[in-house]
Order: structure tokens, then C-alpha cells, then sequence
């Protein structure tokens, strides 16, 4: 049964769900998983870059406010437009264009986004509009659900650099309020002409550290 986490209990929690190692050892023979277990970030950006675009995966950095960048990459494509991203330690997260609709594998889970009608994976779409999705969260055995309304405004053309590359990208934003509490404010940095998310700010659980996705090689590449 669903239960409602206390403030307290959530920011003991709040490093919580990043791609911390888990005890398993997940290593696998296949070349998905060769190439997963190897994928470590250097320290510079271009050597990221170029690491990145080596690989025959699409992939993207997920970092946490105040937490160091991982590179995960991209394993499986899901039913309704969802990605699944893998670390080196096989924690998963599934995204719906630049949305984080799960994070499995982390002491604290995202397990399920349910969206209301009007979404789609091009933000440039839900300009204007106001929506609501349900999240599924758990920690420790325990699970609670919260209910996300959000109002989406267009911030204009911007220049933005992604490891050393430049590009315009549209910002749009999004003003949440999460069980009509204390409003959230989520960016989203898309491509003018393809629509496509090439960074993120977003908390995808209420009261937790945001979390920064970049793009790094595209799943349509």
C-alpha cells in the first residue's frame, strides 16, 4: 500500500537514488555489457565527448546537484516511445523523451511515472498547456505516490555547451507543483528544429536533488 514519505525521511534519502554502485556483480560476455562495464568518463570533457561518440550506443551523463557525472548508455527500447539506460552497475533508468519516468536498481526506486492525456516526447508540444502525471516511489520496503500537476512556457532561444560543443537550443520550462505543495521549476533545453532534449534540470521525485541529464551521442544518430 502507497504511504506518504515525511520531509525527513526524503533528504536522509536525497543522494539516495544516484547510480551509486550496487553489490551485484553484473559484468556480463556480450558486447552491451562489455562496453557498459567499460564505461567510465575521464576527466575531460573532450575525452568524454569523443569516448561517447566512439561507442556503438546512444548515451547521456545523469548527475545529481553536487554529485559526480556517470555515463550511461542506452539498452533497450521500450513499448510508448521509453528508453532504458544502463550504468556499469546495471541500475536502469527509463526515460520518455526527456522525461525520467523510472530508476530502478537505487535504494530509492522511482518505479513507476503514469502520465495524465496531452503528453508527448516533443516538449515543444505541450507549450502552453497544463498536465498532471502520478509518480511511484519507493525506499525500503515502502512506497508512495505522488500526484504532479505542470504548466509548460516557452523561454526562448539560448546558446548552450555540452562538453565543449556549442549549440542554440529552445528552453522550455516547467512550473510543477507536486501535491499542491511547494512549486517546482524544471528546464528543458531542446532542439529548435528536431525537437529533440539535448540537456535536462528535472526533479523527478518531489523533495529530492534535481537531476541533470545531457545528450551525449542520440538514440536517432
Amino acid at each position: 500500500m502507497a504511504t506518504s514519505f515525511s520531509r525527513r525521511h526524503l533528504l536522509v534519502s536525497a543522494g539516495a537514488l544516484g547510480l551509486a554502485s550496487c553489490a551485484e556483480d553484473v559484468r556480463k560476455t556480450s558486447p552491451f555489457w562489455s562496453t557498459v562495464t567499460n564505461t567510465r568518463p575521464q576527466k575531460a570533457d573532450d575525452e568524454i565527448r569523443a569516448y561517447a561518440e566512439s561507442l556503438a550506443y546512444a548515451s547521456m551523463l545523469f548527475w545529481f546537484d553536487g554529485q559526480s557525472r556517470s555515463l550511461i548508455v542506452l539498452g533497450r527500447r521500450e513499448p510508448n516511445e521509453r528508453l532504458t539506460w544502463f550504468t556499469a552497475e546495471k541500475q536502469a533508468v527509463t526515460t520518455f523523451g526527456p522525461f525520467i519516468t523510472q530508476a530502478i536498481g537505487t535504494e530509492v526506486e522511482l518505479r513507476r511515472t503514469d502520465f495524465g492525456d496531452g503528453w508527448s516526447v516533443d516538449v515543444r508540444r505541450l507549450i502552453g498547456k497544463t498536465l498532471t502525471r502520478q509518480t511511484l516511489v519507493a525506499h525500503h520496503g515502502k512506497e508512495a505516490t505522488a500526484t504532479l500537476k505542470s504548466s509548460f512556457h516557452d523561454a526562448g532561444l539560448v546558446t548552450i555547451n555540452v562538453l565543449g560543443k556549442t549549440m542554440t537550443a529552445r528552453r522550455i520550462d516547467e512550473s510543477m507543483v507536486a501535491d499542491n505543495r511547494v512549486p517546482i521549476l524544471n528546464s528543458y533545453w531542446i532542439d529548435p528544429l528536431t525537437g529533440d532534449w539535448q540537456k535536462t534540470r528535472q526533479q523527478v521525485i518531489p523533495m529530492l536533488a534535481p537531476v541533470n541529464t545531457a545528450l551525449l551521442k542520440s538514440p536517432t544518430a
